[in-house]
């Protein structure tokens, strides 16, 4: 066990594992979630009469509209969550590499210190 802590790129490489695995699973599938919530719309209440709205006329009704039609500047709470776990997914994935590039340098320097210790043993 003492071998293990000896080459710090081991246990520092499953340690970024651990947390890039542990990211990437947690945001894969909350990204699934916030992609289907963002493609549908948001409810609209309606009214049963427009009757009490004696004062709209086709100007006034078209930039009450504009704010429901969904255009470049529309961004919705799902939309921002859906970046968010997205940003979180990439970047557990890039934490899982650099834990498996850690872990593999740990073990070349591991494999190499053995078979130098085991070469002067025999020498």
């Amino acid at each position: 066990m003492r071998a293990f802590w000896r080459f710090r790129a081991l246990p520092i490489g499953l340690v970024f594992m651990v947390l890039g695995l542990g990211n990437w699973g947690v945001s894969r599938t909350k990204v699934i979630e916030y992609t289907r919530r963002a493609g549908t719309p948001e409810p609209v209440e309606t009214r049963a009469s427009y009757a009490e709205f004696q004062r709209l006329t086709a100007r006034t009704n078209a930039r009450l509209l504009q704010g429901l039609h969904r255009g470049a500047g529309d961004y919705r709470d799902a939309d921002a969550k859906r970046d968010f776990y997205t940003v979180l997914q990439s970047g557990g994935q890039f934490f899982t590499l650099v834990g498996m590039l850690l872990v593999g340098v740990g073990t070349v320097q591991h494999w190499r210190r053995r078979r130098l210790v085991a070469l002067r043993a025999a020498a």
